[in-house]
């Protein structure tokens, strides 16, 4: 089956995003989504983070359903683009939503960090119109996200973190779907995804394109699914401060910030498939604010079904924490609870957090005591743990051709 698209280079993509040249090259394959209109059943193909009006030149003349994916192969990119579908899969069914939910949203993942880097440099007042001043929607959306970052001195409060990880966007779609009307306002005026799509809403009306920021710009953050230790997420630029206009700037937020939903969703995918594991693991990337600069604070959660339980033993579960503290590097925590017992290793990079972190081992032993639990240790080290290359990898997708 042919089908043509046929005002893409009308509509201006070509001519406005250079990185999407190399795409549209003949025999280029592409990956497609069909959309259908419910009333006119038009015929939409998304590619990437596009949609393109479409039209069936040869085959099948009803085309393909709505939802069908396709595997699409460029004939020709002029006069039309047109383009041959080599495989198609049906539209999928809720019982693998999960692994829908990964093809989708996996290879467009992006690190948070420099979107964090970015909402910092914009709530700062850095933005100071030297290179176009960007609309004031964007800049109000962008502020909210800011101010609803948690402070990183605040998390040290049980119940303030429990809130936080609670408004960090892998909860959002679950508590919509038990809120009430007022509850369901303060959750998007709140969670950290909810608000994440509100500034991608307002960049797109803006006019934002995230197909036409450079490439290059782009963050290498591999998924840390492994079942190797949690490492930390290193800190970004702000990129916006080198770009020479308000829409380029507008770009290259739009995509950053469309890559750290895409990495929320992908989180929550990922949690969701590995509930029926023996060690169901739950990981969480929660922003906050550190002053007038952000990092990122991972929590990895696990709880061992494997392990044979009594009453008294009690569940057994691993808390890992990571995180990056800037010029001074890497602090990684973990944490194993079993009944009342309880272990805590810490580990930095600097030599000086560590002997900061010794001398507080007593008191922190002492404040676990006190709140009931058997205390098996806490120990201080030098280096992050190393990876566990004696672990089965876990397999977070699996495509076949």
């Amino acid at each position: 089956m042919r089908i043509d698209l046929a005002t893409v280079r009308s509509t201006g993509f070509l001519g406005q995003s250079p990185s999407l040249l190399s795409d549209w090259r003949v025999g280029a394959i592409l990956q497609a989504t069909a959309i259908r209109d419910a009333r006119s059943g038009q015929l939409w193909l998304e590619i990437g983070d596009l949609r393109y009006p479409a039209r069936v030149a040869s085959g099948d003349t009803s085309g393909p359903v709505d939802g069908e994916r396709l595997t699409v192969r460029v004939l020709r990119n002029s006069p039309v683009l047109a383009l041959e579908t080599l495989t198609s899969d049906p539209p999928e069914t809720s019982g693998n939503v999960t692994a829908d939910a990964l093809r989708r949203y996996l290879p467009r993942q992006a690190s948070p960090a420099p979107l964090l880097s970015n909402l910092s440099w914009i709530a700062n007042g850095k933005d100071d119109g030297s290179a176009g001043t960007l609309p004031a929607s964007v800049t109000q959306a962008a502020n909210k996200l800011w101010q609803a970052l948690p402070d990183s001195a605040a998390l040290a409060d049980p119940a303030t973190l429990r809130n936080a990880v609670a408004r960090s966007g892998m909860f959002l779609e679950a508590a919509l779907a038990n809120a009430d009307r007022r509850a369901m306002q303060a959750l998007t005026n709140t969670d950290l995804k909810a608000l994440m799509l509100n500034l991608t809403r307002v960049l797109r009306e803006a006019g934002a394109r995230p197909g036409a920021a450079a490439s290059a710009s782009a963050t290498d953050s591999p998924m840390p699914f492994s079942r190797g230790a949690l490492t930390s997420l290193p800190s970004a630029p702000a990129s916006l401060a080198v770009l020479d206009s308000a829409d380029q700037q507008m770009n290259e937020l739009a995509r950053q910030t469309d890559g750290a939903v895409a990495r929320m969703t992908t989180l929550q995918a990922n949690a969701s498939s590995s509930q029926d594991t023996p060690i169901p693991t739950m990981l969480v990337e929660l922003p906050m604010r550190q002053g007038d600069r952000a990092s990122v604070l991972r929590l990895k959660i696990e709880r061992d079904r494997s392990r044979g339980q009594t009453a008294s033993s009690g569940d057994s579960w691993s808390i890992e924490a990571a995180m990056d503290l800037g010029v001074v590097g890497a602090l990684h925590a973990r944490v194993t609870l079993q009944g009342h017992r309880i272990g805590v290793q810490l580990r930095a990079e600097s030599a000086d957090v560590v002997d900061t972190l010794t001398a507080r081992a007593p008191e922190l032993e002492s404040m676990l005591r006190e709140s009931g639990l058997e205390v098996d240790r806490v120990v201080c080290l030098h280096g992050m743990p190393a990876a566990d290359n004696g672990a089965r990898p876990a397999r977070l997708l699996d495509v076949r051709a």
